[in-house]
């Protein structure tokens, strides 16, 4: 729910001048009953169970770098407490719907309380959809007799406060409760921007929200996108393997291969065969909107073609690729249809979420990256889509590639000093290119090709900002560059050359679409190669 303008203000003073209202109407002698302060109590107690026993468990772990990154720590913790006590309000004030919904809930948080704590995932859809799709003996995998116990003393506990509702508390004037706990959930869950996202991706409410994207996300796969199947794609290759790397966050100043000082692309600089665009732009500065219009037809005259048309994904298809999709991001509604455009679509990090702080790593894709080049189709398509330079730097890389000192310590971006931000970042980048020299050796004896493109730049402190997601210079800026085999250059010398020559060209994001369709020897008359970084 959104509210913009002016009735976003109208509708949050008068629930509470009503409130006022009905408040005055029957006196606060009235309203203070015993059976209201039996209920206020157990509401209480509810509400500081939730928040000690399961949204902690959301917080645990979060870096902080001193008292006042603490302190901010636990106004997110109570705010996400009183969202979930507006929900708990809710619940209790009708003892049949608190009978069937309070214990389902509360099961549902231990589950994914001990999951936290146990395995460090999070509920994502991902998660749902691995739960659907696997049978039973594999969920049964991670069931464990500690478990099955917590899930028993969540039941009794749930049992004991139903029968405590159902005997001790009778609800009178029961439309004012019901509007105080209202107020407490718009107040966390739509009124008040700042809260929502840290109160939806949290327990109890990132159940719910969590389903909503599941089953929205089924919906846009299952749309009728018919852009290319008219035509038929044709490749004059029998074997040939692209790759590309959707970087993330990346931008082209921090590359040692475009002349940044510090020593933070060291394997992909000594190698010849690794061709660099520095001055790539991309309209696009967050990964929502980028993504789709890398891997379409869409450009700044018809932008539209992102959302409404499918990607070179079912190009390759058509030639006879076996196409691969391997994730290690959330899957999201602008271009989660594209991943299911693959053949074989993996995650490797299922239960992963920006709102935790775990290590969360691109090395975690090799393993699944090397299996899908054994496979005997000899034309084959691999995209991996990387967390690669994400906020909160210190963990997209591992602890032996903190080369660059002192690192961030405090999830506060403003508690970091610049110094931090940038060491921590270009620990990022080293890490980067670890990963892709290792994608790389397992092409070199194959004529294969590699792209790398980041979805949008970095603002690294320029102005006084930093991040990305909003409309600063350096986010227009991504790091991209081209690598290829020595048998890719002997079969293809004139596209090789043309690479070389146009490197130092200034480029919008729009080349992707058909430069690696033309880099894969692919015929469409959707793609033109005019705008391939492959063309004289």
């Amino acid at each position: 729910m959104k509210i913009i303008g002016g009735k976003d203000k109208f509708s949050f003073h008068s629930t509470l001048y009503l409130i006022y209202y009905i408040s005055q109407k029957y006196r606060m002698r009235r309203i203070l009953k015993t059976n209201n302060v039996k209920l206020w109590v157990l509401i209480a107690l509810l509400t500081l169970f939730y928040g000690f026993a399961f949204i902690f468990s959301e917080f645990y772990g979060s870096p902080f770098g001193g008292i006042k990154d603490f302190c901010i720590l636990a106004m997110q913790w109570g705010v996400v407490v009183m969202g979930t006590m507006g929900l708990l309000y809710a619940l209790v004030l009708n003892k049949y719907v608190f009978a069937v919904f309070f214990p389902l809930l509360t099961v549902l948080c231990t589950l994914l309380t001990y999951f936290r704590y146990t395995l460090q995932v999070a509920l994502t859809p991902m998660i749902i959809d691995l739960a659907l799709i696997n049978d039973v003996r594999t969920c049964m995998d991670v069931v464990s007799f500690q478990l099955i116990i917590w899930i028993i003393l969540s039941l009794c506990f749930s049992a004991f406060c139903v029968y405590y509702r159902w005997k001790y508390i009778k609800v009178e004037k029961w439309y004012f409760h019901l509007l105080v706990a209202f107020v407490f959930i718009m107040l966390t869950n739509a009124w008040i921007p700042r809260f929502i996202r840290p109160v939806t991706e949290r327990m109890p409410y990132s159940i719910y929200y969590n389903i909503c994207r599941y089953l929205d996300e089924k919906e846009i796969v299952a749309e009728k996108r018919d852009t290319f199947n008219a035509s038929q794609a044709t490749c004059h290759s029998d074997s040939l393997t692209v790759v590309f790397v959707l970087g993330e966050s990346l931008r082209y100043d921090h590359l040692q291969l475009n002349g940044y000082e510090r020593n933070t692309t060291p394997l992909l600089a000594k190698d010849t065969s690794v061709v660099s665009f520095p001055d790539i732009y991309t309209e696009e500065y967050y990964t929502h909107t980028s993504v789709p219009h890398i891997l379409t037809r869409a450009d700044s005259i018809y932008p539209e073609r992102a959302y409404n048309e499918q990607s070179f994904i079912t190009l390759f298809k058509q030639a006879g690729y076996r196409t691969s999709w391997i994730a290690n991001q959330e899957s999201v509604d602008t271009y989660v249809y594209f991943m299911n455009e693959c053949d074989t679509l993996i995650y490797a990090n299922r239960g992963q979420s920006l709102y935790k702080f775990d290590k969360w790593l691109d090395g975690d894709l090799l393993s699944y990256y090397e299996d899908e080049l054994q496979h005997r189709n000899s034309k084959k398509f691999v995209l991996l889509h990387t967390i690669g330079s994400h906020w909160w730097y210190n963990a997209r890389f591992p602890d032996s590639f903190e080369q660059f000192k002192p690192v961030i310590k405090s999830r506060v971006v403003s508690a970091c000093t610049h110094e931090e931000m940038i060491n921590s970042y270009d620990n990022t980048v080293l890490y980067t290119d670890y990963v892709i020299s290792r994608l790389i050796d397992e092409l070199k004896e194959k004529k294969a090709i590699l792209f790398f493109l980041s979805d949008h730049g970095e603002a690294l402190g320029e102005d006084g900002y930093y991040l990305h997601a909003e409309d600063y210079p350096m986010s227009h800026r991504p790091a991209c560059f081209v690598w290829y085999s020595s048998s890719y250059a002997l079969a293809y010398p004139d596209k090789i050359r043309n690479l070389k020559n146009n490197k130092m060209k200034r480029y919008r994001t729009d080349f992707m679409f058909h430069s690696i369709l033309d880099a894969a020897d692919i015929e469409s008359e959707y793609m033109n190669k005019d705008f391939s970084i492959l063309k004289d």
